[in-house]
């Protein structure tokens, strides 16, 4: 079993005595798309999704027949969103006064579904086919195409299949080691930390690989991870998977490690090493990274000291690996107030055009560890970067600036700051009207592992580098890796979808096919635009699922059924494993769920997150672009951002300081139709629009929450005028005196008295009342005058 919590992937059951394999798949994962918008995404020729009352579906009305349709209220009417609730209502009225027999509305409302659900895979199935026949004679390539719902479990890995066969060279790509490529353990990092604490604790001077001469080097062959000159002293600390831990590998001697020895081959090898040390040194100390983690449980300050030591250590490639830059600058604006005009503009594709058009590090990279002695610089200037590829370097940010570049991770919130110590003092945001960071350049600063290409925009706009460690350097790269995977598929997408918008007349058209041709590759035929709904859907999936499989995470957890005792007592004693629960199904069967330690794991067939994190690195680049722009620009205020699209202000007397497009990356205005008169941003994926129409001036508003199902009944408490009251009590620091808001500044209650929960370990799927709070949270900055949101670190 392939699960992630109660999302389940895959479910097989062994081929035995009595039948062959049987394999259950979510196809959701396939096509990800509501049961009832397949009819729409495939153009299929079946009954539109039916009405059911589910509250009506009880014991009491089986095998009755009711003289007219159950209330609304059965069919989870508050539970939609208003636009659903105006079809139903049509429907409602034209059918309510019809008999309801519940045991034939099942049956109907079943068969539905399972031939909408079933003809929308034959579809999809037959498209991927006819997508993925090869259209050349590349060796090894796909012929007959790619059978979706056989060979793949999810649309990235069905969308990978068909890049390696139809469109990757051989021997091209490389596969990223789990472990990163420093020839040095994984407990390297915590053993250094250790020797930092220790040093700083019996106050006594260590030298390790971090001091100026290095490691300190026995009989000239043996290096010790620590060593006290004035006491004679070696420190050695032992990862426990690398040297055999008698604690965790007891005397299973026959075990083969991660080394390619077993545990009894190790032991003796060590022992000797040992025992030739403590012939030259007098005193030789060992701890084990579980003593370590033992006294990190146990120990408070210890904790906190190794949270704030700077890692100088080996590169961790997923350190590098970040999102997109999201959430409010500013918690609200009202445009008629100020005069000004609100532009919401979005990337055409941003992540598609983004691997069509950047250069990505192929091969393998060349690891450069700088020397102690050479690791203090003075880097201004990008010209300055020696490497090309992933750098760790001590940064110091600039103390102001409109748009921080480097992202970092903090508390587990991805952030843009300009001081470390001022993001750690405000986990949970604040707000201070006259806010000014305090801290010195050393306090300010921190180890950033980080793409060359963020770094010399960030040099460029006044960060600067004063110590450099380490580098991944790339000397092959190939600046058409995905163009032709990308020129497929927007062909595919184009044709299936028409021209865009505001391309008329077939002078129009044609410039648009020849600048498609030009910038991208992108091949259209003028005959082959014809309206293809089940095409179009696909080609989108396509473009957007292809870049984060290569970041998949090596070392998933799976999950098995066993009622053996011997079988359980087998995963108990593997020492490669680390079972997270044990779940008892029965009282003779047990879910038990496990994941490889660490040291164990096997990097899977297409494991190269180096291609994701420089995707995302691009990405950022590209919207950090434009936002400088408008930043620039006297009198413009940033608003919001979302990964790939921004909202912003200008004054009705300028022009929008970004130009749009048709083309693929180009800005798109979103809400072309309407006028944007009022902004509210209260967190991260939560804004609301106040908009007025040009054609009839008719007011209108749009709410985005996320994690929120905007349904009638919830449209009801949480809308635009709610919201914005809800942002603006937070914003000024709340009313801590009244009643309803005893609980937090702003907080909206919401209630959903048909929330539906599955439970895998059960094997049940339940509705259930459920209540979500909705308040305004701005962790990423300061909120300062005008509401504005001041970057962590400004002076």
């Amino acid at each position: 079993m392939i699960r992630r919590g109660n999302k389940l992937y895959e479910l097989k059951i062994p081929r035995n005595n009595k039948c062959n394999e049987i394999i259950f798949r979510d196809s959701y994962n396939l096509c990800p798309v509501a049961l009832g918008k397949l009819i729409g995404a495939f153009g299929l020729k079946v009954t539109e999704k039916q009405f059911f009352p589910h509250l009506a579906n009880v014991s009491e009305n089986y095998d009755r027949t009711l003289q007219q349709l159950p209330p609304k209220s059965d069919y989870l009417y508050g539970g939609m969103p208003p636009q659903k609730q105006n079809e139903f209502d049509k429907w409602y009225e034209e059918e309510k006064n019809k008999q309801f027999c519940l045991n034939e509305a099942l049956a109907e409302y079943c068969t539905n579904d399972v031939q909408i659900l079933t003809e929308a895979l034959i579809a999809f199935r037959n498209k991927f086919f006819e997508i993925s026949k090869k259209k050349n004679t590349q060796p090894g390539a796909s012929t007959g195409g790619i059978d979706i719902l056989k060979d793949a479990m999810t649309i990235a890995s069905a969308c990978m299949k068909h890049f390696r066969l139809n469109h990757l060279q051989p021997e091209h790509l490389a596969i990223v080691p789990e472990k990163g490529y420093e020839n040095i353990d994984n407990q390297s990092e915590l053993a250094l930390k250790y020797l930092q604490w220790y040093e700083e604790t019996k106050r006594v001077e260590i030298q390790s690989a971090h001091s100026e001469g290095g490691e300190h080097v026995v009989d000239g062959r043996y290096k010790v991870d620590g060593y006290i000159k004035e006491e004679d002293r070696a420190i050695e600390v032992n990862g426990c998977v690398w040297h055999a831990c008698q604690k965790c590998f007891g005397n299973d001697l026959e075990k083969i490690l991660p080394n390619g020895k077993t545990v009894g081959e190790t032991r003796e090898d060590d022992e000797k090493r040992i025992e030739i040390i403590k012939k030259f040194l007098k005193n030789v100390d060992i701890i084990w990274e579980c003593e370590i983690h033992q006294m990190l449980r146990r120990n408070q300050k210890m904790r906190k000291a190794f949270a704030n030591y700077h890692n100088k250590g080996p590169i961790n490639i997923r350190d590098c690996y970040f999102g997109g830059r999201t959430g409010p600058l500013q918690m609200y604006f009202d445009a008629e107030k100020e005069q000004h005009k609100i532009a919401y503009l979005d990337f055409n594709s941003l992540y598609p055009s983004t691997i069509a058009t950047t250069s990505f590090p192929v091969g393998h990279p060349k690891v450069h560890v700088v020397p102690p002695a050479e690791q203090k610089v003075y880097w201004t200037r990008s010209e300055q970067i020696p490497f090309k590829g992933i750098l760790k370097v001590f940064l110091l940010p600039p103390p102001q600036l409109d748009v921080p570049v480097i992202p970092v991770k903090f508390d587990e919130r991805l952030l843009f700051p300009l001081c470390r110590k001022c993001s750690l003092a405000y986990p949970n945001g604040a707000n201070i009207k006259d806010y000014r960071c305090p801290h010195n350049d050393e306090e300010r600063g921190w180890v950033s592992t980080v793409t060359s290409i963020e770094l010399e925009e960030a040099l460029n706009v006044g960060y600067k580098v004063t110590r450099f460690y380490r580098a991944l350097h790339y000397e092959k790269w190939d600046e058409n890796l995905f163009k032709n995977y990308v020129a497929e598929f927007m062909a595919m997408k184009i044709h299936a979808s028409g021209f865009p918008e505001g391309i008329e007349g077939k002078v129009n058209e044609d410039l648009f096919i020849n600048e498609c041709k030009e910038k991208f590759g992108i091949e259209l035929q003028r005959e082959k635009m014809v309206p293809d709904q089940a095409m179009r859907y696909i080609s989108k999936l396509m473009l957007n699922s292809l870049w984060g499989r290569f970041s998949l995470r090596n070392g998933l957890s799976k999950s098995v059924i066993i009622d053996s005792p011997n079988e359980l007592r087998e995963f108990d004693n593997n020492k490669s494993i680390e079972i997270q629960s044990a779940d008892e199904l029965t009282d003779d069967i047990v879910l038990l769920t496990y994941k490889p330690r660490e040291e164990f794991i096997i990097e899977h067939d297409t494991s190269n997150i180096v291609i994701s994190l420089w995707t995302t690195s691009a990405a950022r680049i590209r919207l950090l672009k434009a936002m400088q722009k408008v930043a620039g620009k006297l009198d413009c205020n940033l608003l919001y951002g979302d990964t790939d699209s921004i909202l912003f202000s200008h004054p009705k007397d300028m022009e929008c300081p970004l130009q749009t497009g048709p083309h693929l990356g180009d800005l798109a205005r979103e809400y072309a139709g309407s006028e944007i008169k009022e902004y509210v941003g209260g967190a991260c994926k939560a804004y609301a629009l106040r908009m007025e129409n040009n054609r009839n001036a008719k007011t209108s508003s749009v709410l985005k929450v996320r994690g929120i199902t905007l349904t009638s009944d919830v449209c009801k408490i949480l809308h635009f005028d709610t919201f914005k009251e809800s942002v603006l009590k937070y914003a000024n620091g709340g009313n801590e005196d009244e009643e309803e808001y005893e609980l937090d500044r702003g907080e909206i209650m919401i209630e959903n008295h048909n929330f539906i929960r599955r439970n895998v370990k059960g094997g049940i799927v339940y509705s259930t009342k459920m209540r979500k709070i909705f308040r305004p949270i701005i962790q990423k900055g300061i909120i300062s005058n005008n509401l504005k949101i001041v970057h962590f670190g400004q002076k």
